[in-house]
C-alpha cells in the first residue's frame, strides 16, 4: 500500500477486500466459506461484507465497512454516500436491521504503536507481536460515529481504538482451538467498550496521550491504560473539548433515542441460532444478499471440522 500510494495509484477498499479473501479461502478452505454477491455498478459501497462465525447453526454476524489508510495513514471517516448521512450511520443501522454487529476493518501501511512505551499492547501468546500483524484492523462503527460526532476526526483515535483483526479468534492459547464463545466475547468486548465512549460526553482526557499496558496477552483485547498522574494539556485543547462536549450532550433524536437501545439490547445479546438465511449459505444453498450495501458474506466455522 505504501508503494501503490508513492506511485500515486493506490488500489481500492474492494480490491483489498479481495485479495484478504481469497488468500484466507486458499489458506483455510475447510473452515470458511465465501458467498459473494452480483455487485451493480449503481452500489454505494461495494466493500461491505457480512461476517458469520457459527458452529453448527449457532453463531454471530459482523456487519464490516473497510477503509483503506491513506497516504498518511489516516481513513476517509467523513464519506457521505447519499450526500446527506456519514456512511458510519448508514452502516449501523443496516447492521442493526440484519442482526449483526457493526464494525470497520482498516488496511494499514504505517504503524503506530512503535511510538508508545513499553510493550505493544496487540501480541498473543501464538507468538511475539510484529507490525505485519497491524495490516489490518478491526474497530468497532461506534468508535468511528463517536469519532465525528463528539471529538475531533483523527486516525490516531480510531487507531488506538482498533485490534489486528486475527485477535478474535486468539484464544490466549496456542494449544487451543477458536472457540465460538471466546470470538463471541471478543467482538462483545469491543462493541460494549465502544458504546460506553459513545453514550459518555467527551472529557478532557479523551485528548491526551494513552499509554499502553505493558503486557496482558491472554486477554480479551483491552483498551490502553492511561497514565494515573496530571496530564498538561493545553488551555485551547480544553477549551476545545469542552465547545465540542457541549455539541455532544444535546438531546437525543427517537431514533437516535431508539438506535441506542438497540445497541445496549446487542451488547447484552448471547450467542444465537442462526438465520435462515445465513443456515441456507451453509447448506451450499443460493443465497440472496440481505440488503443493497452487502457485496457478500464470509462464514466461519468454529466447531468441530464437518459440523
Amino acid at each position: 500500500m505504501a508503494a501503490e500510494h508513492r506511485k500515486g495509484w493506490p488500489s481500492s477498499e474492494v480490491t483489498h477486500t479481495e485479495e484478504n479473501l481469497r488468500a484466507i479461502d486458499q489458506a483455510h478452505g475447510d473452515r470458511v466459506a465465501i458467498r459473494p454477491f452480483t455487485s451493480e455498478e449503481e452500489r454505494l459501497n461495494g466493500a461491505d461484507w457480512e461476517w458469520w462465525f457459527h458452529s453448527g447453526d449457532v453463531g454471530f454476524g459482523m456487519r464490516v465497512q473497510a477503509k483503506r489508510a491513506n497516504r498518511k495513514g489516516g481513513y476517509d471517516l467523513r464519506y457521505r454516500p447519499d450526500g446527506a448521512r456519514y456512511q458510519s450511520d448508514l452502516l449501523i443501522e443496516d447492521a442493526m436491521k440484519a442482526g449483526c454487529i457493526p464494525a470497520y476493518v482498516f488496511y494499514n501501511h504505517l504503524n503506530w504503536p512503535q511510538h508508545r512505551h513499553g510493550k505493544p499492547w496487540v501480541g498473543c501468546d501464538h507468538r511475539p507481536f510484529a507490525e505485519g500483524q497491524l495490516g489490518c484492523t478491526i474497530v468497532s462503527a461506534l468508535v468511528v460515529k463517536r469519532t465525528l460526532y463528539e471529538v475531533r476526526a483523527n486516525a490516531k483515535y480510531v487507531k488506538d481504538r482498533s485490534r489486528p483483526w486475527n485477535r478474535i479468534l486468539c484464544d490466549g492459547s496456542a494449544a487451543e482451538a477458536p472457540s465460538l464463545d471466546a470470538a463471541y466475547g471478543r467482538v462483545l468486548h469491543l462493541h460494549r467498550k465502544a458504546l460506553e465512549e459513545l453514550e459518555r460526553p467527551a472529557r478532557p482526557s479523551d485528548v491526551a496521550p494513552a499509554i499502553a499496558r505493558q503486557s496482558a496477552p491472554s486477554a480479551l483485547p483491552v483498551e490502553p491504560t492511561r497514565v494515573d498522574r496530571p496530564q498538561r494539556i493545553g488551555e485551547g485543547a480544553l477549551r476545545r473539548v469542552d465547545r465540542e462536549s457541549k455539541r455532544g450532550e444535546g438531546p437525543l433524536t427517537p431514533a437516535e433515542r431508539s438506535l441506542r437501545g438497540q445497541l445496549r439490547e446487542m451488547a447484552q445479546r448471547p450467542v444465537g441460532r442462526l438465520p435462515e438465511r445465513v443456515r441456507a449459505m451453509i447448506r451450499d444453498a443460493e443465497a440472496t444478499p440481505p440488503d443493497e450495501r452487502a457485496a457478500g458474506a464470509v462464514l466461519v466455522n468454529l466447531g468441530p471440522i464437518g459440523s
